[in-house]
């Protein structure tokens, strides 16, 4: 009885899955296809998402004893945003957009040190996370000063590259432009992106449970086999090649920007990043000991689940971009 129950149980998740995998999917698709009739739209639904993810890596930093400044992080992305979306509608460089961004946070990591143990230092002193951890107030501010920092930064950073792929063709990158030849790069940049990091997480899953074998993380990721990450690379490199294939038959002149074989090493490489977004992401829960970091997505977890490996892919395929059709 209890034979037929597991496998009951099994099935039912197992379906479950499936029929969110395949609504995520969809969503997917029209996040694509909302991109192309309008990319400043398709920036507002990356905010949310930004939102979302800021706050459930800091529940997860939370739990593993890492405290941070409240709201911080949330307004730092907030304003990553706004300052990028009102750099790409005045079409400001690239270097200035980054510049501005790292002066901020920079300025904020800055002002909650200082401000902790001499504007809060009496808050700070009666912490109780303070008193148990022995630290003094200066201590206690500089710790949490840096948790703050660690939550501005991830995952709001590898997000905004997705805003820089977004409007690539508008960053101030005249050779760029020149070399696109009529193919819209922001949208090209985004499905090679998605297509690298779902290819690779569904090869990587789908082999690794048909073959098994030794698995290659077991204290951080006890499901991930040695021969699964092997076809995740796999995958990658067949999702950048369906990317190019896809945009050749509707654009030919993507073949004059970059052969095929540059894209495929970008989906190979592309493919190990999303693999180490993957286990990291893995690490973090396993230090907060949660199985997922968020409940958005019901058996698929939160944001940060679903795109812990596009985060990592991201700023790689924008740098790619630069350097294969600059």
């Amino acid at each position: 009885m209890f034979v037929a129950l597991n496998i009951y149980v099994g099935e039912k998740l197992m379906k479950d899955k499936v029929k969110m995998g395949l609504i995520l999917t969809f969503c997917l698709l029209l996040c694509l296809f909302i991109e192309y009739l309008s990319s400043y739209v398709f920036d507002f639904i990356i905010f949310g998402l930004s939102i979302i993810a800021v706050t459930e890596f800091k529940k997860l930093q939370l739990k593993a004893g890492n405290p941070q400044v409240d709201y911080c992080p949330e307004i730092a992305c907030f304003l990553v945003f706004v300052i990028t979306f009102t750099s790409c509608l005045c079409g400001l460089n690239a270097g200035w957009i980054l510049l501005i961004i790292f002066l901020v946070i920079i300025t904020t990591y800055l002002v909650i040190y200082l401000g902790g143990f001499l504007f809060f230092k009496n808050e700070y002193e009666n912490d109780e996370f303070r008193k148990i951890s022995n630290m003094s107030v200066k201590q206690f501010s500089l710790f949490k000063a840096n948790n703050t920092l660690a939550c501005m930064i991830y995952p709001t950073i590898p997000m905004f590259f997705m805003y820089f792929i977004n409007h690539i063709s508008s960053l101030g990158l005249t050779t760029l432009e020149l070399n696109t030849k009529g193919v819209p790069m922001g949208l090209f940049g985004l499905v090679m992106l998605f297509a690298i990091c779902c290819l690779t997480d569904t090869f990587a899953m789908l082999f690794g449970l048909l073959i098994g074998g030794k698995v290659i993380f077991p204290k951080i990721s006890p499901k991930k086999t040695i021969a699964g990450c092997a076809f995740g690379l796999l995958g990658g490199v067949v999702g950048a090649l369906l990317t190019y294939l896809v945009f050749y038959l509707i654009f030919p002149s993507v073949i004059i920007i970059a052969p095929w074989w540059a894209i495929a090493l970008v989906g190979l490489a592309g493919a190990v990043f999303a693999e180490f977004g993957d286990f990291f992401e893995s690490y973090c829960k396993r230090k907060a000991q949660v199985k997922d970091a968020g409940e958005l997505f019901r058996s698929h977890g939160g944001v940060i689940d679903r795109l812990d490996s596009i985060m990592f892919v991201a700023p790689f395929v924008f740098i790619c971009l630069l350097f294969m059709f600059g």
